[in-house]
Formats: structure tokens, sequence, C-alpha cells
């Protein structure tokens, strides 16, 4: 008797473990490319391919809270031959990152066994919707990333098209191309074609140059884009679209290429012709990198307090432009003025509440005083700077955590 439920109970074990697997996606246990596309060949159906990393946090989510579920292991289930490869670690995953230009991590590739050419990709993890959603939209030879890109190339221009294909393109991280075909578009129209919703949402999600000719034809036609969009929308496009070209320009380093001086004179041209309230700090921010790049330190600190003397900035935007440009003081040769900043930094921890800020401040002095030669000094301040961390995070309850520095 005790032998039958110990079988009974194994057996129902191994029942429930086989229906928990169901309800998910299943992949192939084959780890060999060749047995997987025989296979899909043979059924007929497309292959998911899940292309991870062991040290992917979002490639986890996706396996322990997406592919597990029920509906999605339904669906993919039923219309694809699904398997995961470690892209650093499985033999053939590592040959299938190059031939699918697999850039980042996770990527979902859904691949024709027949061609072996990809029909549809996606970058990146999102909720069980999204992925259905895109499994259903890689089964559709008109409208996944394979279809879109022969209807482009076919000469097909429609607005839902473009919007179709562009969306693809940013799906799969396609960034240079999907650039290329919104500018393609946008820039042969005329001010009044430009001018409606469908144009709007095109120049919104592709087009972030602020010297670009879409984004030159909103400012120009700005009344009308309100109109169309709204003033709000609007406004903050161009906001985020400006800031990201000053700052590219204003973070650039000797080591970063060579610089654009043709590009910083127009976009501040650009700038001095706008009336907005973040414009003088955008402005500020251009003229004290001039300083920085021509290596002129006491021109940039002073171009700094002038900055800070008619109050440009908005939104704790000088704490950035502060840390940026200071720190760029562990370039100068000239011990008076590196100090000159290490003071200046001292002064401004003094003044601010932010623990957060306090400790980065102190990753900056800790900088300047290695540029000096006081090791003890740049200790001392590091560990200023784990104090004030330490600090921030108590008093947010750990609801916040400071960014991480990744130089």
């Amino acid at each position: 008797m005790k032998k039958l439920f110990v079988l009974i109970v194994l057996m129902a074990g191994i029942v429930w473990g086989a229906e928990a697997q169901s309800k998910g996606i299943t992949f192939e246990q084959t780890k060999e490319w060749k047995k997987v596309l025989k296979k899909a060949k043979k059924e007929k159906k497309l292959i998911f391919i899940d292309c991870y990393t062991s040290w992917c946090g979002p490639c986890k989510m996706l396996s322990s809270q997406v592919f597990t579920r029920e509906d999605v292991g339904n669906q993919f289930n039923a219309d694809f031959v699904n398997v995961k490869y470690d892209m650093e670690k499985d033999a053939d995953g590592v040959m299938l990152k190059d031939k699918f230009e697999v850039k980042a991590f996770p990527t979902l590739v859904f691949v024709d066994p027949n061609t072996q050419q990809v029909v549809h990709k996606m970058v990146g993890a999102g909720s069980a919707e999204w992925l259905m959603e895109g499994g259903k939209i890689a089964k559709d030879p008109q409208n996944n990333l394979s279809g879109l890109t022969k209807r482009y190339e076919a000469g097909e221009r429609t607005t839902d098209l473009l919007s179709r294909y562009l969306t693809a393109l940013s799906s799969a991280y396609m960034q240079e191309k999907q650039g290329a075909v919104a500018a393609e578009y946008l820039n042969a129209l005329s001010d009044d074609e430009i001018v409606t919703k469908d144009n709007w949402e095109l120049i919104k999600k592709n087009v972030s140059d602020p010297l670009s000719k879409p984004i030159r034809q909103v400012i120009a036609n700005i009344g009308r884009f309100y109109e169309v969009a709204g003033k709000e929308v609007v406004d903050y496009k161009l906001e985020n679209s400006i800031k990201g070209a000053v700052a590219e320009i204003t973070y650039w380093r000797s080591g970063n290429g060579e610089f654009d001086e043709a590009r910083n004179a127009e976009l501040i041209k650009l700038l001095q012709s706008l009336d907005y309230a973040f414009i003088p700090g955008a402005l500020a921010s251009l003229y004290t990198a001039e300083y920085v790049r021509k290596g002129d330190y006491k021109g940039m600190l002073n171009s700094m307090r002038e900055a800070f003397k008619y109050n440009v900035f908005r939104n704790g935007e000088e704490q950035m432009y502060f840390q940026n440009n200071i720190e760029a003081l562990a370039g100068c040769d000239d011990k008076t003025l590196v100090q000159e900043g290490i003071d200046w930094i001292d002064a401004r921890c003094a003044q601010t509440k932010d623990y957060f800020a306090k400790a980065n401040l102190m990753n900056s002095k800790a900088r300047l005083l290695t540029k000096n030669g006081d090791t003890l000094g740049a200790d001392k301040a590091k560990m200023e700077e784990e104090k004030y961390n330490a600090e921030g995070e108590k008093r947010s309850g750990g609801k916040a955590v400071r960014a991480i520095r990744m130089n």
C-alpha cells in the first residue's frame, strides 16, 4: 500500500510538471540549429528565437514572467518552433548572433526556415500582450519587418506604410535605417504638406535633430502645429530635441573624435532666434563648452560664474551643468585653478540639501584632488561620497537610489 501511494505521488508530480510546462512557451530541447531548421520546415512554421545572455536582467524577466504565461504559450506553441540560445555560450548561439546581427539583449527573432532570413525582430522586453502582438505581426507577410521593407523598396509611400515600417524599425532597434526612412519622406514635404496630424506623429517618433528640415519646419510653422498636436506636446518635443543636441556638444571631449564647429555655430544661431524659458541655460552651456574645448579653464570658470549670476538654469539643470564643467578641470595643469574648482565644489556641497547631489559633488572633488596629487584628500572625498550616498538612500526609505556613474 505504501509503495502504491508513493507511485501515485510521483505520477501526479510528473503530470503536474508537464502541465505547468505546457502552460507557457515550449522551447526545443536541442541547441543544434540544423535540427531546429529541419523541424520548422517539416511543420511549415516560422522559428521564434529568444536571444539572451546569462547576465541580462530583462531576459530573465521575459523568461520568468512572459514566456510562462498560458496565453503566450498557446499562441507561440501553435504558430512557431521555439528555441532559446545563450548568445555568448551556446555554439550555435554565437554563430546566429552574427548571422542575424544581434547587438542588444534581449533580442527576439522570427526566422523563415526555408531562407534562414529574419522576417521580424523585436529588441528589448515588454509585456505578454506586447510579445503576442509581435508574434501576430511576424506571421503577417505584408506587415512584418521583411514585408514592410519589400513594400518600401518597391516604392510604396503611404502614411500607413511609413508609420508601420518606422515602428517595425524602431522595434528592431535599426536606428540608422529608421532615421533615413523618416528623413527621405519628411524632407520632401513642403510647409503646407507637412502640417498634418499623421506627419506630426512621424516627426515626434522619428526625428530628434533640431537642425533637421522637419524640426525647422515645425519651428517655422509653430502655430499651425499647435493646432494639429497641441502646444504642450509640440513644445515638449522641441525642448527635448534641442537639449539633446546641446548635450551632445557640451559633453564632447577631445577623445570623442573631430568636433563639428559648423554644427555648433548653426545650433547657437538657431537658439538665439528662439524664445523659450530653457534657451538661456542651453546657450550658457554651449558658450561654456567652447572654453573647455579650447583648454581655457580660467575662461571656463568665469563663464560658469556669469551663468550662475544671471540664474539661467531651471528644474535642477544647474547641477549637471556645474559638474560637467567643473570636472573638465581634471585636464588642467594649473593647480591653482584646479584648487579653485575644489573650493567651489565645497561651497556648493555646503549649500545643497540633496544628499545624492552631495555624493556626486564629492565624486567630482575626488577627481580634482587626484589631479592635484592629493591622494589622501581624494580618499577622504570618496569616503564622504559613500556617506552622503548612504544617507540619501536612508532618507528616501530605500525608494530612491543614486544613478551609477560609468566613468
